[in-house]
């Protein structure tokens, strides 16, 4: 533990700020699942403004941004298969 009083406002304005970025990231990665699972363009366009918002804000880079956004696309593109009958 630090002893100078700038280094202990330090570690606390770091846990704070670890606890909100831990917040944001969490609450995009339920937007994801929610729009992976429906597949619908509504949740579709909810998870990309959240994931906008974070990388716009510097919580993930842009790379990891785009990368989320073109899996998640990708999965919501793909045709469900119809399940056969049994005979």
């Amino acid at each position: 533990m630090a002893n100078i009083k700038a280094n202990i406002k330090n570690i606390r304005k770091t846990r704070k700020q670890h606890a909100r970025n831990k917040s944001e990231i969490s609450k995009s990665r339920s937007k994801i699942k929610t729009a992976r699972q429906t597949k619908s363009q509504k949740d579709l366009a909810v998870a990309y403004k959240k994931i906008d918002s974070i990388c716009a804000k510097g919580k993930i880079h842009k790379n990891k941004a785009n990368r989320i956004k073109s899996r998640l696309a990708k999965a919501a593109n793909q045709k469900v298969a119809p399940v056969e009958a049994k005979k």
